[in-house]
């Protein structure tokens, strides 16, 4: 007797697990699916797979990373709080015959951020808490091995960033407006100033259901008070396609138009006019 009371308790609550109610009640969730910070495709620092192809000189930039959420807990049906980790990386090379690409520079991003989400009426808003470090490395690509000298008489040196960044995000229907706060709290080499604001936008234009795919424009403002006692810009443009879902896993095709200070550390006080093909995987 005891043995089939036994079954009909294992058998009810494997019922009750399977239910998708139950799931639905959780205010917890372990490496959840989606994202609850979606971020800009626009912005040069977010995380993606794929590769930049400069048009107007031999470069492309290989990125290789992704953001995801650990842990979404649901306080009640409009607010939600996710923490998650990131790791990324940007590397410039320089396309050759035989297909060859020697490494010129590579750059690497890591960190952690928190984000707390409020769904409205009409207008969904979002906060994130980044904490980050970035590095660079010059690699043997920016070595004449004939002439025994780094190229353009640049020596590698020690280059690193820690930084926290506070965004605010604001999402309506298929447009959203965002709006960035960056404290760089370390350096090495030391910076003059510590601050860069910014603001951004992405607009999903038009969908086209039956093929999965929409056109999508964005753009992304930073201005950064770091070298001199006066905020500079860096402007980055982009449009063109998202195929799949927006807010999971998906592919973009896109031209970008870059102009501002390079991205790359160890060329950092350098400035970049460049438009780019862009062939991203966006996790």
């Amino acid at each position: 007797m005891k043995q089939v009371i036994l079954l009909l308790l294992l058998a009810i609550i494997e019922q009750i697990f399977a239910q998708p109610y139950f799931y639905n009640r959780s205010k917890t969730t372990l490496f959840p699916e989606h994202k609850l910070f979606v971020s800009n495709f626009s912005d040069p620092s977010e995380a993606k797979i794929g590769t930049q192809f400069y048009l107007e000189d031999k470069n492309l930039q290989l990125n290789i990373g992704a953001a995801k959420d650990l842990v979404h807990h649901r306080i009640d049906f409009k607010n939600s709080l996710a923490f998650g980790t990131e790791f990324f990386s940007w590397t410039l090379l320089h396309r050759e015959t035989q297909f060859r690409f020697p490494v010129i520079t590579t750059d690497y991003f890591f960190g952690g951020y928190f984000v707390f989400y409020h769904s409205g009426r009409k207008i969904d808003w979002v906060n994130r808490i980044r904490l980050s470090h970035i590095s660079a490395h010059l690699s043997d690509g920016s070595f004449d091995k004939n002439q025994n000298l780094w190229l353009n008489n640049q020596l590698p040196f020690t280059y690193s960033r820690e930084f926290v960044q506070w965004t605010s995000l604001f999402i309506h229907k298929n447009l959203k407006l965002y709006f960035d706060a960056i404290y760089v709290f370390h350096s090495i080499p030391e910076l003059k100033y510590n601050t860069i604001t910014g603001a951004g936008s992405e607009f999903v234009l038009i969908g086209f259901p039956e093929i999965i795919t929409k056109i999508f424009t964005g753009f992304d403002l930073k201005f950064q008070k770091l070298l001199i006692n006066k905020f500079e810009s860096n402007k980055n443009f982009s449009a063109g396609f998202i195929i799949g879902n927006e807010w999971k896993t998906h592919f973009r095709l896109a031209y970008q138009y870059y102009n501002g200070y390079k991205i790359h550390g160890q060329f950092y006080t350098s400035k970049i006019n460049q438009s780019f093909i862009n062939l991203s995987l966006i996790l």
